[in-house]
């Protein structure tokens, strides 16, 4: 099944995950979650996301405001996102929020050959490399494309 929806801005694709993502109630009905519920799931749960996010900072994201946030806070929405979206959904991927690229979690071909330790590396990477000034970022690439032999 293929992730379908969004919008074509980081922004829209954000907002559409809080139009769908949420939890029941003790009345088993359906409740979607606000800009501060999905900060505070992300914060308090730092062990499990990895970063802190304030509602503010979540806020300006989902007014388009801030355009641009780093691949670890992609990492910890797409994770918070995927474990409450409603049964039926497919999970999102890191690809789609970041950039509207098509398709589910699992629809690049190869990815369902990784092991959860290679998952978790590639994590730990794409974390670090979020944090890194651009410049730095530029040399990891021309080592990564050293290393496959495109220079």
């Amino acid at each position: 099944m293929e992730f379908q929806g969004g919008g074509e801005t980081f922004a829209d694709r954000l907002n559409y995950l809080f139009s769908i993502a949420g939890t029941r109630d003790a009345e088993s009905r359906w409740h979607n979650f606000s800009t501060g519920e999905v900060a505070d799931l992300i914060s308090r749960s730092d062990d499990k996301y990895r970063v802190k996010l304030s509602r503010s900072y979540l806020g300006m994201l989902r007014s388009g405001r801030y355009t641009n946030p780093s691949i670890a806070v992609v990492v910890a929405l797409v994770r918070c996102f995927n474990d409450h979206l409603p049964e039926g959904y497919p999970e999102i991927s890191v690809d789609w929020l970041a950039s509207g690229a098509s398709g589910t979690r699992d629809s690049t071909p190869g990815n369902e050959a990784l092991s959860p330790v290679v998952d978790q590396q590639i994590r730990h990477i794409a974390m670090r490399a979020g944090k890194m000034t651009p410049e730095l970022r530029n040399q990891l690439i021309a080592i990564l494309d050293m290393m496959d032999g495109k220079t």
